[in-house]
């Protein structure tokens, strides 16, 4: 009897409360894959007993399905039972609610293979319900290794580039677990931008294509943009982990100044999410002053002394402008017409 050979790829998609509509366009997109020789692990981060019909429907369908089941114990967790689980030479992660393009494992697995790479990135469009935005990290391909992969490095603190976020991507399993790069538990926000700085740090060979690979969905009322009482705690001990990765590793003192634009970046997001959220509770002025109370805190307070403009869009550039002058009504306002477009985007 023929010993039955791993596949090629092991994509893994972490699930928890995710409409069924939305996993099943994200299995309807990896079941019309060019390349075949892929498994999917299908981690359920809670009782997958309402999603067992689709399941087995896909199944049916000839597509390879592992489905387990954890208690809830966050996205970290669920994408490390998946690496553990994995039987592909290529690990792919994939989040429930976006889908990738037909050709995009057969491209990447080719670019790897060919390439000997340890990390492969394409390019992906962010969708907004009825419109897209194709998001180009660089204009051409390029291979990050020896002296100039400090430059991918710190594009991951870059959260703009891309670069940070692990979907999108295809990793060499062997890479993975021989420097045992895995996802910190502990952290519940940033995590794949933590993961992907330890990886980039140990990879000998990066590969960047400028073929499109990812649709990520963009969905307003996500976790990510819900009013919580532990948002800003979140966040700082991810930036943390990220500051502490950088202090282990001497030879990466290059990147903190970019760090701290990765930190700042991060700030914005409090701003929308937190500080001035409509769901906080507190009225403006109140707003304001524990928003100062805020900037207060030694990693803030010393991220905004090292702003480098250059590294956000033009409006992220107003907001830190009014910030570091004060200007904490202007920033307030940008934060309300921030959350009339998240309504607006909800109903597309």
């Amino acid at each position: 009897m023929m010993e039955k050979e791993n596949p090629q790829i092991s994509v893994i998609i972490p699930i928890y409360h995710v409409e069924i509509s939305l996993l099943e366009r994200c299995l309807n997109g990896l079941e019309k894959q060019t390349e075949q020789d892929f498994e999917v692990l299908l981690v359920f981060d809670e009782d997958m007993s309402n999603y067992n019909s689709l399941v087995e429907k896909f199944r049916k369908r000839k597509l390879k399905i592992k489905a387990m089941e954890r208690e809830h114990q966050g996205v970290s967790a669920a994408r490390n039972k998946g690496i553990q689980n994995a039987e592909g030479k290529w690990i792919a992660f994939v989040d429930a609610d976006d889908w990738m393009e037909d050709d995009a494992l057969k491209i990447q697995l080719k670019t790897g293979e060919e390439q000997n790479a340890d990390i492969v990135m394409g390019e992906h469009i962010m969708e907004y319900g009825t419109t897209s935005q194709l998001h180009q990290y660089l204009k051409a391909s390029q291979v990050f290794e020896y002296g100039n992969k400090e430059i991918f490095e710190k594009d991951i603190l870059k959260p703009q580039t891309g670069a940070g976020f692990v979907w999108g991507k295809l990793f060499r399993k062997d890479f993975l677990i021989e420097n045992k790069i895995y996802f910190n538990e502990n952290l519940s926000a940033a995590e794949d931008a933590e993961f992907m700085f330890r990886a980039a740090c140990d990879a000998k060979r990066i590969v960047y294509i400028t073929e499109l690979c990812y649709h990520y969905w963009y969905n307003a009322s996500s976790a990510v943009r819900r009013y919580q009482k532990d948002y800003v705690q979140k966040y700082v001990k991810s930036m943390k982990a990220l500051e502490k990765d950088i202090d282990e590793r001497k030879d990466k003192e290059y990147c903190r100044e970019t760090y701290y634009s990765c930190v700042l970046y991060h700030l914005l997001l409090i701003v929308i999410n937190y500080s001035f959220h409509p769901q906080s509770g507190l009225k403006g002025k109140e707003q304001i002053r524990e928003f100062k109370k805020l900037l207060k805190q030694p990693m803030f307070d010393t991220a905004l002394k090292h702003i480098h403009f250059e590294d956000f869009s033009k409006t992220r550039q107003i907001t830190l402008a009014c910030i570091k002058c004060h200007f904490y009504f202007g920033v307030r306002m940008i934060a309300k017409i921030r959350h009339k477009q998240f309504k607006n985007y909800s109903k597309r």
